[in-house]
């Protein structure tokens, strides 16, 4: 039987550029891939749910424990990620800094958020996969953080990334609701966290805490271009 793959995706800020303006954009852009199997999804959704219930928390959360209940919160999570059935990976950019494209106006691309936020997803599960290919039987689901999207928006993006001879094949791209889906809304209490070492406002707990999530900076891009 082959095993199946769940990568869970969110994002931090915006696909914007409008730093310093009335209803400016996000200083940073980040995203966040949280890939769990078969054996640690059940694992990981009794803790959530577990600690959700003995914490009366019976509505959607975007923000991690505060205190010492930070690590009992993380480290069954990251115990997961030590057994190998759950791996979490992050990029993210400054803004004012980047030099890749769509996300200004420039000689070589427009300034496009939806070519953007697609660039930044295979960006993301380039560098997520790169660290570990799965195997070729695994069949491989990825669950987008829902965002307004039209059905031709939708179908580009998913053929943007069925296309990259970079990436393996994806059994099914879909887009769902973190309000029903407990593994989009830890991407995104993580994510959340991650944008505070980013910003490097973080305090020393949270990082040491964190530092089972591979993170690479895609702010500059050189001579090895775009694609």
């Amino acid at each position: 039987m082959a095993k199946h793959l769940y990568v869970f995706i969110d994002e931090s800020g915006d696909p914007g550029y409008a730093i310093g303006e009335t209803g400016a954009s996000s200083a940073h852009y980040a995203e966040l891939a949280l890939q769990i199997d078969d054996e640690g999804l059940v694992d990981f959704l009794t803790h959530i749910i577990s600690w959700r219930y003995c914490q009366g928390r019976f509505y959607e959360s975007k923000t991690l424990p505060k205190g010492r209940a930070l690590a009992r919160y993380i480290n069954p999570i990251r115990e997961i990620h030590c057994r190998g059935n759950l791996h979490i990976s992050c990029v993210y950019l400054i803004k004012e800094h980047y030099t890749g494209p769509y996300l200004k106006p420039s000689p070589a691309t427009n300034q496009n958020p939806i070519f953007f936020r697609n660039f930044i997803h295979k960006k993301l599960l380039e560098f997520h996969f790169g660290k570990s290919s799965p195997a070729k039987e695994a069949e491989i689901h990825l669950i987008f953080d829902r965002y307004t999207m039209s059905r031709e928006l939708s179908r580009n993006m998913k053929d943007y990334l069925h296309n990259n001879w970079n990436l393996p094949d994806f059994e099914h791209i879909c887009h769902a609701d973190s309000i029903y889906t407990e593994a989009l809304q830890v991407a995104s209490q993580l994510l959340i966290a991650v944008k505070d070492i980013i910003l490097q406002i973080a305090n020393n707990e949270t990082q040491n805490l964190l530092n089972f999530i591979a993170m690479k900076d895609i702010t500059s891009f050189r001579s090895r271009g775009y694609e």
